[in-house]
């Protein structure tokens, strides 16, 4: 027994031994000697660091220096290495939530106007084409004011168009880890964000889907008022719910109201975070300071409190922080 059980012993010792050596057959067919062979592993003192070579380059796709030990056998391990495809904006995901959030604007149009949205046989959008033109008329006659309360114009459509302006940012590579800034990056991106809300307003205000389309405004079946309210208008300048005022305050409001959020977060929520290490004193900060921010980060499937220049990779400052951040990507997140 004690015999078999040196044999077995033996046996096992060297199936490992033989398992740990590279093969040597392509050698064996060239008739080089173990020396000039570049297909087994070397005995020298710098077997390390070709090993340790060899491993980066497969890591990285990058071959070692040339010159070095075991420059020419790793060559045999090592792949091309790819270019990585440069992030472009999110088309597809940018536009669903504007849908998104247009479908929920035109929700409350339909819950506060059903009446008028219905006033033609009891059906929506019933003479689409007929109604169209003739609000588009009235609208184009209509002057500044649409008729509606003063905060309606000069802060509920800046809020609208501070939405907008944040869902263009946070699918944008380039402009959403940026913060308020004097960089030509920061200011190109926020003007790219103002364009996107000036095409998301003129759609709002006088598009095929707009408020004009839902609620008739200007048309036969809704004719203007009077200033004081009155219906129907029996003086010469009549209201009719179309006026121009949305249409240049929401563009300009909004991206005011985008760099206010931005300076917010940067001058105050980044003191809180510099200070403490509370994270819901922390979050909190950001939704008190950055509530339209939030929203837009809802529809983009995110925390409101999330930053895109900070949660990314999920640091966290501090000044009694005793060591330096780890940074950890969130689960999903794009490296």
């Amino acid at each position: 027994m004690g015999l078999l059980a040196r044999s077995m012993s033996s046996v096992l010792f060297l199936s490992i031994c033989a398992v740990a050596q590279l093969p040597s057959s392509r050698c064996d067919q060239s008739g080089k000697s173990l020396e000039d062979c570049p297909y087994v592993t070397r005995a020298d003192s710098n077997s390390a660091d070709t090993l340790g070579a060899e491993l980066t380059g497969i890591l990285t796709a990058d071959a070692p220096a040339s010159g070095g030990p075991g420059a020419e056998g790793s060559n045999a391990f090592v792949s091309a290495s790819r270019s990585a495809k440069p992030e472009r904006f999110h088309w597809g995901r940018a536009l669903f939530e504007s849908f998104m959030f247009l479908s929920i604007e035109q929700a409350y149009v339909v819950h506060d106007d059903y009446h008028w949205v219905i006033v033609e046989n009891g059906a929506p959008l019933n003479h689409y084409w007929r109604d169209y033109k003739q609000s588009l008329s009235s609208w184009i006659h209509s002057g500044w004011n649409d008729g509606d309360p003063l905060m309606y114009g000069y802060l509920g459509h800046p809020i609208q168009g501070a939405m907008t302006e944040y869902i263009q940012i946070q699918n944008d590579p380039r402009g959403r880890d940026l913060e308020l800034s004097s960089t030509r990056e920061y200011w190109h991106s926020r003007f790219r964000a103002f364009l996107w809300n000036a095409v998301y307003s003129t759609q709002w205000n006088i598009g095929p889907i707009s408020e004009l389309t839902f609620e008739k405004y200007g048309t036969k079946a809704r004719p203007g008022w009077n200033q004081d309210g009155s219906w129907p208008c029996t003086r010469r300048s009549c209201l009719t719910g179309a006026g121009q005022i949305d249409l240049v305050m929401t563009p300009i409001g909004g991206s005011a109201w985008v760099l206010g959020e931005d300076f917010l977060d940067k001058t105050i929520a980044r003191r809180v975070e510099g200070a403490t290490q509370n994270h819901f004193l922390i979050d909190f900060t950001r939704c008190a300071l950055n509530p339209i921010r939030g929203g837009a980060n809802i529809l983009h499937g995110k925390a409101p409190w999330y930053r895109a220049s900070r949660d990314a990779k999920r640091l966290y400052f501090s000044r009694h922080a005793q060591s330096a951040p780890v940074e950890v990507s969130e689960p999903g997140e794009r490296r």
